[in-house]
């Protein structure tokens, strides 16, 4: 399931964001948001999780991965 963060209630009660998510894999979208939506972005995690989560996988962010050396998508060496 993918969803894109400026398209979701960013903040409780998360009215956009189902309440079951048992065993799905989640990819949360971040291309399209600004900083303000990525505060809330830990909080956001924790609600997927709640939900029932099996994975959170976040896509679509220019930054750098700490400790990685390498910016978020770089292909593996």
């Amino acid at each position: 399931m993918k969803l894109r963060i400026n398209q979701l209630s960013t903040s409780p009660p998360y009215i956009d964001l189902p309440d079951d998510l048992t065993g799905y894999a989640v990819t949360l979208d971040l291309s399209h948001c600004d900083a303000a939506h990525e505060a809330g972005l830990g909080e956001l995690i924790s609600e997927v999780r709640s939900r029932g989560a099996a994975r959170v996988v976040i896509t679509g962010s220019p930054r750098e991965l700490e400790g990685t050396g390498r910016a978020h998508g770089a292909a593996a060496a």
